[in-house]
């Protein structure tokens, strides 16, 4: 029978089998009396997986399927091991993927007589993997039942006036900000809306700021023209799972009408690529989407213009 756990008061340590106090100097380097009897029962124990791999005492029979015991320094240990271990792992698929992507980029490039790839910023984005399926009467009709209490809402408010762009904002910097986000839309077209799925279940992210900034738009509108507005977009099929307004096509709204988090949002890929953009030269980016530890397709893009858009490209074997 497996003896009981050893103590882990702060007394004298003592044998982690028979739980005789140990000497001073033989606690320091084992956690074992002198006994045989004690050595080879240990050793048993190891040989059956009934020690704990932090502390290396034995398990109690309630701890010995997680391999660790109740003590909480060591189930601490074993949460932040598997943390390491999950992060090094994600990190190792993560340079596999960039080693695979940066292959790619060679064939593609390649192919239209690029010389230099490298002006292709390389971007790791997530693709949105989902077939079309009919939007359910009852998401639509709740759909319809919020949008009305948040035009309610807003038409309560004092109407905002509409800010008319600033001519003189029309700098170098503004032009090239529109470049960028010409070259950050077509990252998204290769997405195909992975972001968007957040959007089942707040309402496509709508909110009173944006039915307010809407209305400062079209003042003559009444409520119920607004809400007609809104509902027209509503297709009869949706991507499942996502957001009522993200179709095969993208979204089913033009941007004055979308949420804030749809206009402003970059996921972690774009994010750094739109950091990495040099100051002047050309915007190009070669992004790749991936799903499942896999790339799901590519887009090679030079400032407006998308030069290819591919579905599940094959990259070279390692």
């Amino acid at each position: 029978m497996m003896a009981p756990v050893a103590s882990r008061s702060a007394g004298t340590p003592g044998c982690v089998i028979c739980h005789t106090p140990l000497p001073f100097r033989q606690a320091q380097t084992s956690k074992l009396c002198s006994r045989a009897d004690c050595h080879w029962h240990y050793s048993l124990l190891q040989k059956q997986n009934k020690i704990c791999r932090i502390c290396s005492r034995p398990l109690s029979i309630q701890d010995g399927f997680r391999g660790v015991c109740a003590a909480p320094e060591c189930r601490r240990a074993v949460v932040a091991d598997q943390a390491r271990e999950q992060h090094q792992q994600r990190m190792q698929q993560e340079r596999i993927l960039r080693e695979q992507a940066a292959r790619l980029r060679e064939q593609v490039t390649d192919r239209f007589g690029v010389r230099e790839p490298d002006t292709f910023q390389l971007a790791v984005i997530p693709a949105a993997v989902h077939r079309m399926t009919r939007l359910p009467a009852r998401r639509r009709r709740e759909f319809r039942e919020y949008l009305i209490k948040l035009i309610d809402r807003a038409l309560a408010l004092p109407l905002t006036p509409a800010v008319d762009p600033d001519p003189a904002a029309e700098s170098d910097s503004s032009l090239r900000e529109a470049r960028l986000q010409a070259a950050s839309n077509s990252a998204c077209a290769c997405c195909q809306g992975s972001c968007c799925r957040g959007g089942a279940h707040v309402h496509a992210f709508l909110t009173l700021d944006t039915l307010r900034r809407y209305r400062a738009l079209h003042p003559d509108q009444s409520s119920r023209q607004i809400l007609a507005a809104y509902l027209r977009r509503v297709g009869g099929e949706t991507c499942e799972g996502s957001c009522v307004y993200h179709r095969a096509d993208g979204c089913g709204l033009p941007r004055e009408m979308r949420a804030d988090t749809c206009n402003d949002f970059y996921c972690n890929g774009l994010r750094e690529f739109r950091a990495r953009v040099p100051a002047t030269g050309s915007i190009r980016g070669f992004f790749v989407a991936t799903a499942d530890d896999k790339i799901i397709r590519a887009a090679l893009v030079d400032e407006e213009r998308m030069l290819l858009a591919s579905s599940a490209p094959p990259v070279d074997a390692d």
